[in-house]
């Protein structure tokens, strides 16, 4: 598909919208304050970031602990606070209950973790995503109360079972839920709810993954018993889950994930040090992408295929030969889940190809009953990336249909079930992705309904794939001040995407080399400075007639600098042969 490149524009010059105008941003770090320099590509990168005064400058290249806000802000914190300590001084049994996706796993490991540390008697449930009900189910309380659990804890899910709780209440259990999810209009009648955009909460910071929800909680814990420095030992797990959860990689969550991959990078506890080595990652190289692409599937492929808890142990021991067993599990079950949801995929695309031949279609809605549970969000996620329209893809369970949506730029994907909410059995989630549940006989008239929401929201230009450019600049702004720099961007992920650059006219020189990998790997000049670049074009198989020495073209790109040997490299996104 055919690519456009836009040029992003700076925030409105005349400090609408809340921002100052970018010549009073520029006097004030460089002129006023006069403590930082930093060039004027730089200046206009962090400007659309958002970053537009001295001290979120400060901020942004300073995301240190002492910046964190006060868990005590966020509404329901005080409670929870209180019943949580109450349940450590008592001795009390406590059940953690996640969701059966990376967030849910690695939050219900990590509190587990806290209350052993002051020595609670915990157990731990993860829905099965085939047998069981999502989230805070009935299941879930019928074992907890015959374990005798007086408290339990829902993280990463909890914020829409009313019922469930009412359920909890009856049975004599408090359930704390820790949730970043989009609340439903009558909310739990939970002991304390800890979700950062419900309804009256002013807590400063609104993007919090589920685990970071919980680890709020945990620092107000450890605060009130003496010092937060052991919850800031398990930043590594939120970490591991704000990069995987898509949540934007601003403010607090820029905190939370620069400290937690300081950690991993420099002294990772025994069991993500044996998944780092299993997925064979270099030492000081963890980032948002190799967990993203490398890491976290094989945390997920357990949950997707069986049982989650697998993962749990895995996260949670420090037994080395234990350890091995179960990383090598993961990577098995990852290999599994890889072979099923390349072969659903493709059956997708068919399906959507064949039921959708009039063009008509502003989304997509596809249902197979054999298709395999575990893997529809990812298909969801990868018609999305082919064919970039909102999508919904649903296979049967029980009877019903159960599914993943997956939206793009511009549409709101829970507002638009809220919209057809009379057809569901029961929907969650937030704009760019959700989860659902409908009667097979109302699959049709959903997608009717649907399809129409859409077509009020979008027009034919939304679903041209779009590359936002931030800067256009030549090769010889391209020095090692500005290479330095842009590396203090990280950690990058939604919220602050690697910064994208375009350089015109550029001329390949020297032989081109497609590689196994279907990748093109090529030296560019820009024929103003006496500056070159190595580049790497991957998955570029469409240019293989295309790129050739003494080509002159327009690229984009992203700038790549090793950290261990400092070997700078541009990764191409797209490229203009002219």
């Amino acid at each position: 598909m055919e690519k456009n490149w836009k040029l992003k524009n700076l925030f409105p010059e005349d400090g609408g919208d809340g921002y100052v105008r970018f010549d009073t941003f520029i006097n004030d770090v460089r002129g006023l304050k006069g403590r930082i320099k930093i060039p004027d590509s730089v200046a206009k990168l962090l400007y659309m970031r958002g970053v537009t005064d001295y001290d979120k400058v400060i901020r942004f290249f300073k995301p240190t602990l002492d910046k964190l806000h006060d868990p005590m802000l966020m509404k329901g914190c005080d409670l929870a606070t209180r019943r949580v300590l109450e349940a450590i001084q008592n001795k009390e049994k406590v059940m953690i209950l996640g969701d059966y996706d990376v967030d849910g796993i690695i939050g219900a490991s990590m509190f587990s973790l806290f209350l052993k540390h002051y020595g609670a008697d915990v157990s731990i449930f993860i829905p099965n995503r085939i047998s069981q009900e999502y989230g805070l189910s009935k299941n879930a309380i019928d074992e907890a109360k015959e374990d005798y659990i007086k408290l339990l804890v829902a993280i990463d899910c909890g914020i829409t079972a009313i019922s469930t709780v009412d359920y909890s209440n009856e049975k004599g259990i408090d359930v704390i839920v820790c949730d970043h999810h989009q609340p439903p209009e009558v909310l739990p009648n939970a002991y304390a709810i800890m979700d950062p955009i419900q309804p009256g909460c002013e807590y400063p910071f609104k993007h919090l993954c589920g685990t970071g929800v919980a680890f709020k909680l945990i620092q107000s814990v450890c605060r009130k018993l003496g010092g937060e420095e052991f919850a800031f030992t398990l930043l590594d797990f939120v970490a591991i889950a704000t990069s995987s959860d898509i949540v934007p990689i601003t403010d607090e969550n820029r905190i939370l994930v620069n400290e937690g991959f300081a950690k991993i990078n420099s002294n990772p506890r025994p069991s993500i040090k044996a998944l780092i080595e299993k997925i064979g990652l270099k030492e000081n190289k963890v980032n948002t992408t190799n967990i993203v692409f490398s890491l976290a599937p094989r945390i997920n492929a357990v949950g997707r295929l069986g049982e989650a808890d697998r993962a749990v142990d895995m996260l949670i021991s420090d037994n080395v030969k234990e350890l091995d067993d179960l990383v090598n599990i993961l990577d098995e079950e990852n290999a599994n889940r890889r072979e099923i949801d390349k072969n659903i995929t493709e059956k997708a695309y068919h399906l959507y190809e064949e039921q959708y031949k009039n063009g008509d279609d502003f989304c997509i809605v596809l249902h197979n009953e054999d298709w395999h549970p575990g893997v529809i969000s990812i298909v969801a996620a990868r018609m999305v990336e082919k064919y970039n329209r909102p999508t919904i893809v649903l296979t049967t369970i029980k009877g019903t249909a159960k599914g993943s949506a997956r939206s793009i730029n511009g549409f709101n994907v829970y507002d638009a079930l809220k919209n057809c909410e009379d057809l569901l059995v029961q929907y969650g989630g937030h704009a760019h992705a959700a989860g659902l549940e409908i009667e097979v006989d109302k699959i049709d008239e959903f997608r009717k309904r649907f399809n129409d929401i859409a077509k009020k929201e979008l027009i034919s230009d939304d679903f041209k794939r779009e590359i936002d450019v931030d800067l256009e600049i030549n090769f010889e702004d391209i020095n090692p001040t500005f290479i330095k720099i842009i590396s203090f961007f990280e950690p990058f992920g939604p919220g602050n995407p690697q910064p994208v650059f375009m350089t015109k006219n550029v001329k390949i020189i020297d032989d081109v080399k497609f590689t196994k990998v279907e990748s093109h790997v090529f030296k560019v000049s820009d024929g103003i400075s006496d500056r070159t670049w190595n580049a790497v074009f991957y998955n570029s198989k469409e240019h293989l007639d295309n790129i050739s020495k003494d080509t002159i073209c327009d690229i984009c790109y992203t700038i790549d600098k090793n950290n261990r040997n400092g070997y700078t490299k541009l990764i191409i996104k797209d490229i203009r042969i002219h």
